[in-house]
């Protein structure tokens, strides 16, 4: 997942230079911004300070969260501001966050073995360690809680799922439920969206299904997921094979009798934009999600 997260890092970069300013930088405080303040902050997770930011809606709550998990690139707080202002004008809290060994939190990136099991579950903790900051707080309805991702957060909201207990619901963008070892094969198939295999669909699901599932799986996890989740991707996704994605959410569904609902884009890639532009109900569906299908409440 790398030229396409860079082409989403960009399109999110964009859409950051107009919002309006808020709190960054080393300095801890609280700036008002119209409907919601934005507080910089640090939480201890293994051994390490993690950099955060804290959007809060006006009034006292407590409010429901949305905490924000990153693709695989070195993603920072800031990435999540399109998100966070989304959200935090509806009257949720969102906690977004610099990735460990990035920006301001401590620790090391790991960038060769970004996809192994063991740092995926260490990434998993960071934002599982970020759920209890918000959960000791009186104004955050810790029974209200959920994750909100990108790419990569396919495979770690999962794990912080397992983690915690009372997740109240999962948003998946553009994430796969197929193994690593099943993204990489088929990202090196399509060039990660760089080239043009010459291959039909048909016949990288074949390659695919020829080499079977194999590094990190999210299956055990997702299988254990009792909140609701909606998942969002695009047809044209070079990234992550949407065939078998598909085929495992419906598995989940039917089988398990999970609360995953999906949509597939036509026409769209792995940054779910359609000529440029994000896909016409992007937000839409996400509100329409959590007031219809979860059913937050707010106080």
């Amino acid at each position: 997942m790398k030229s396409s997260e860079k082409l989403l890092i960009t399109a999110l970069l964009l859409a950051i230079l107009t919002l309006p300013a808020c709190s960054s930088g080393t300095n801890s405080g609280e700036k008002r911004e119209g409907t919601y303040s934005v507080t910089s902050l640090k939480y201890d997770s293994e051994g390490v300070k993690i950099a955060a930011e804290l959007w809060l809606p006006e009034g006292p709550g407590p409010h429901p969260a949305v905490v924000m998990a990153h693709g695989s690139g070195r993603a920072r707080k800031e990435f999540g501001n399109e998100m966070a202002q989304h959200f935090a004008k509806q009257g949720y809290a969102v906690l977004t966050h610099d990735k460990r060994g990035v920006g301001e939190s401590g620790g090391v990136y790991v960038q060769r073995a970004n996809a192994s099991e063991e740092n995926l579950k260490l990434l998993a903790k960071d934002i599982s360690a970020g759920i209890d900051f918000l959960k000791g707080r009186p104004d955050i309805d810790q029974h209200q809680i959920g994750l909100w991702g990108w790419s990569q957060a396919g495979w770690i909201i999962p794990v912080v799922t397992n983690l915690q207990e009372k997740i109240r619901f999962t948003i998946l963008l553009s994430c796969p439920t197929v193994t690593v070892g099943e993204e990489n094969v088929y990202s090196r198939l399509t060039g990660d969206g760089s080239k043009v295999s010459g291959l039909t669909q048909e016949e990288m699901s074949a390659k695919l299904a020829e080499r079977g599932p194999f590094g990190f799986d999210p299956l055990p996890y997702l299988k254990q997921m009792d909140m609701p989740g909606l998942w969002l991707l695009g047809e044209k996704d070079q990234s992550i094979p949407i065939p078998e994605t598909v085929r495992i959410l419906n598995n989940l569904i039917g089988t398990y009798k999970r609360d995953f609902i999906y949509k597939v884009y036509p026409g769209a890639g792995h940054g779910l934009r359609v000529n440029g532009a994000l896909v016409e109900d992007f937000w839409e569906i996400q509100d329409n999600f959590l007031k219809n299908t979860v059913r937050i409440e707010f106080k």
